[in-house]
């Protein structure tokens, strides 16, 4: 090749070389097929990624009023059950009066107040 292109310097070839290499991976890139299955693979990550965040601020909820109602934790499993109990409640002192039948079921809502 050096022979045919006696002008072109082998820095300016191996810059050209490299210019065509880009050029072609942005191509293949752009009409690739597993395109669509990367959006499906970044969406999944995406999601565990938002799980993994939901979980960890669950478990700073139940550990931060677990200080002031260490029961309820044994109680309510679902973390979105337990955060919503928090709400209604706010101090456990208000269990008895507060209504849990939008949130858990009864007999689990009266296990609650006893507990408090």
């Amino acid at each position: 090749l050096d022979d045919l292109l006696e002008d072109v310097s082998r820095e300016q070839l191996n810059q050209t070389a490299l210019g065509l290499a880009h050029n072609l991976n942005r191509y293949k890139l752009k009409f690739s097929p597993d395109k669509i299955d990367m959006m499906v693979v970044q969406a999944v990550a995406l999601l565990e990624d938002l799980d993994k965040e939901i979980n960890k601020y669950a478990m700073r909820a139940k550990e931060w009023f677990g200080w002031h109602f260490p029961e309820m934790q044994k109680l309510i499993t679902d973390n979105a059950a337990y955060c919503k109990l928090v709400i209604a409640m706010q101090t456990r002192f208000n269990a008895a009066a507060a209504d849990f039948t939008d949130i858990v079921e009864e007999d689990v809502a009266e296990k609650v107040r006893e507990a408090a």
